[in-house]
């Protein structure tokens, strides 16, 4: 199988002979060194690779995609390999997906309160399958639409054995509002985010973000006066971006927004999870200074440029996200807004929250909140927040899901 093969060729280094299997398309813009820094600063981080797993094999009209399980020492990776006509056409180095764990439903969520129906969102041939949760007991009923943090998640934003978008929807659901979750197309085609090709945030997250908030709006079970967005992470990032140009919502909710350049929030990220792991320092230094000068290219990226992936993603997606500051896109918006902050989030952190506070303060429609117990998952926990506490069995806290279900239901209709 020549993905196997491309992928064991990369582990062993012989990235010419990987790179000698491009297609032109892909050949004209991922170079063999660019691809040798991004397998590097991978190895840096995760530590060597200790074996492949068994491939999964998908096909998209003329693309076959195959996914490799790759097990670092530290954590695994599934690497993607799309081949169109006996070439690759696309390679693309993710978080491995995880089987599906375990869930409990949490004590907050009534299951008689509520019915779950099965739909799709946006247009062929970018369908979304997805779930709508609905109150029992009539129509006319408020409704919030879930945007995912950056990745390929699916509906629930299942990290391990944690389900925060399940937990939020049928938590509201059993209050008496509508939530639509949905599966993120980063996840059902992500041979369309190769970090060869050209894309951008709008692609990604806000295209669907808005055809799932029309879908709501032709829903005769919903009040169209009261349809909120509630954006996880990058989904909160962009939660004001969103609502400037779609019509019809009521309000915002932004869980975890950042509002500090992404890149360097990256680099952030890393050095807290390496020293967290008492990584040496020399490692720390190297791994660090690779990720700034990435960090910087990225944030110099302008929206005609081409090349070779930085930190994964085209130079066209950091072009786009440079034009955007999500604080003062929210202070533009005279819709109402509830901001909510985990003070044990290391992803995201207070630093992005106070940002929020000076671009809204004094703004009557904008409710900010730090939660000082939970970390970026909105889930509880007590002194620094670990990566392994996303492995650990846990629920959304109850005090978000009562925050959310006051904002929405306090509305006034429009």
């Amino acid at each position: 199988m020549l993905a196997r093969a491309i992928v064991e060729k990369l582990v062993a280094g012989q990235v010419s002979e990987v790179v000698a299997q491009f297609n032109p398309e892909m050949a004209a813009v991922v170079s063999g060194p660019a691809l040798k820094q991004i397998w590097d600063q991978l190895t840096a981080t995760e530590g060597p690779v200790r074996g492949l797993g068994a491939p999964r094999t998908s096909r998209q009209e003329d693309v076959t995609v195959t996914i490799v399980p790759v097990q670092f020492a530290r954590t695994s990776f599934d690497v993607r390999v799309a081949i169109r006509a006996g070439r690759v056409a696309g390679l693309l180095i993710v978080p491995a997906g995880r089987r599906a764990e375990p869930w409990n439903t949490p004590s907050y969520v009534d299951e008689a309160a509520f019915s779950e129906t099965e739909v799709q969102i946006g247009r062929a041939p970018l369908l979304l399958p997805g779930t709508l949760s609905l109150p029992r007991g009539g129509g006319g009923v408020p409704a919030v639409v879930l945007v995912h943090g950056s990745g390929p998640h699916d509906r629930n934003e299942a990290i391990g054995p944690n389900r925060p978008f399940q937990d939020l929807a049928q938590g509201l659901a059993s209050r008496g509002i509508a939530v639509l979750r949905y599966e993120k197309r980063t996840k059902v085609y992500p041979e369309r985010f190769a970090p060869t090709q050209r894309f951008t945030v709008r692609e990604e997250t806000m295209e669907d973000a808005a055809a799932a908030v029309l879908f709501l709006l032709s829903r005769p079970e919903i009040d169209a006066r009261r349809v909120v967005l509630v954006g996880h992470s990058l989904g909160g990032t962009l939660a004001p971006r969103i609502a400037a140009e779609a019509p019809g919502l009521a309000g915002l909710v932004i869980l975890a927004g950042a509002t500090r350049p992404i890149p360097d929030l990256l680099v952030e990220q890393s050095e807290y999870i390496g020293a967290l792991a008492g990584r040496p320092e020399a490692q720390m230094r190297e791994v660090s200074s690779k990720l700034r000068a990435e960090a910087a290219r990225a944030q110099s990226a302008k929206p005609d440029d081409e090349g070779p992936p930085i930190l994964n993603c085209p130079p066209s997606y950091w072009a786009d996200l440079n034009a955007y500051d999500a604080a003062a896109a929210a202070a533009k918006l005279s819709l109402p807004m509830l901001i909510l902050q985990g003070g044990r989030d290391y992803q995201v952190t207070l630093q992005d929250l106070s940002r929020f506070k000076v671009a809204l303060a004094g703004q009557a429609n904008a409710t900010v909140r730090e939660l000082p117990r939970l970390n970026h998952l909105f889930m509880a926990g007590n002194g620094k927040s670990r990566p392994e506490e996303y492995d650990r069995p846990s629920h959304v806290d109850g005090e978000v899901i009562d925050a959310i279900a006051a904002f929405v239901t306090g509305l006034p209709p429009k």
